[in-house]
């Protein structure tokens, strides 16, 4: 009995000298451990990437002109384009109309050299939707040109307005098979409804000079209706 007595008094002087000493009891640590956090003093959670959203259209009206300055071979370039918004086709780009002749209907955008023949050319742009989806239609394009050409690189590739597409670079033509000298560079765009399929058409001897604006006018298009 004595030593119970004892050990109350010794726990019970213990404790008023933790007290003097400002030491509280510790608080609820909860199930974790951890002691809590007041919720003003948490730190925030990581912010949810923003959904993608749908490419805005130019809002330039088709047939309608003005001009832009573009770098070609480390030059600035003031450039005369010409904007085309094709509905059926569903996509909108901007061309120039002082080297190039716009030979366009329902189902598809041509885009040929003025110094070439309409009815053969060398040097053209062509778009087109096909229903396929872009990867089978890109693999189908890609086993085509390599019965045409010797060297087919096939790749993923991201343009300005349109986003992610696959993009197919032949050259080297086969005698007989291919234009001697021709090169092609194939865009597939996956779109809504299937995808859009832009061809640049040119030579050796034009690729610093054609190659290089039909590029630019590919990151100038936008697919209309996604």
């Amino acid at each position: 009995m004595k030593k119970t007595v004892v050990m109350i008094l010794l726990t019970a002087a213990l404790l008023l000298s933790l007290a003097g000493c400002g030491i509280a009891p510790a608080a609820d640590t909860g199930a974790a451990g951890t002691q809590s956090v007041p919720a003003e003093n948490a730190a925030p959670e990581s912010a949810q990437p923003a959904p993608a959203e749908a490419p805005e259209t130019s809002g330039r009206a088709d047939g309608e002109r003005f001009e832009e300055t573009i770098v070609l071979e480390g030059m600035e370039e003031t450039v005369a384009y010409e904007h085309v918004r094709n509905e059926t086709v569903g996509f909108e780009l901007d061309y120039e109309y002082e080297d190039l002749e716009r030979h366009g209907d329902l189902e598809s955008e041509s885009f040929v050299s003025r110094w070439d023949d309409p009815d053969d050319p060398w040097n053209y742009l062509e778009v087109r939707r096909d229903t396929g989806k872009a990867n089978l239609v890109g693999d189908a394009l890609a086993a085509t040109l390599k019965g045409m050409y010797d060297s087919v690189d096939y790749e993923e590739s991201t343009l300005e307005r349109a986003g992610d597409c696959l993009v197919i670079s032949a050259s080297g033509a086969k005698d007989g098979v291919a234009p001697a000298g021709s090169l092609q560079t194939v865009y597939v765009i996956p779109a809504a409804d299937g995808c859009l399929v832009a061809t640049a058409h040119c030579t050796y001897e034009s690729a610093e000079g054609f190659g290089a604006r039909f590029a630019y006018m590919m990151n100038t298009l936008t697919l209309i209706g996604g």
